[in-house]
């Protein structure tokens, strides 16, 4: 039997490589998974809003 390679969870799948390396400058001995995915989170949130303000100047 072949063991399957683990899969990343999916908030790492999203992280870049120089997203990592900034993350772990900012908190140096603490990136942790909770740590990227509330970065994930923060960034999705920003993106959402831009999108629905952009959505809303094109309407008028």
């Amino acid at each position: 039997m072949t063991a399957t390679p683990k899969r990343r969870p999916p908030a790492r799948e999203l992280l870049t490589d120089t997203a990592a390396r900034i993350l772990a400058t900012r908190y140096p001995g603490q990136v942790r998974a909770v740590v990227i995915e509330r970065a994930l989170q923060r960034m999705a949130a920003a993106d959402a809003r831009r999108q629905r303000t952009a959505a809303r100047r094109s309407r008028t």
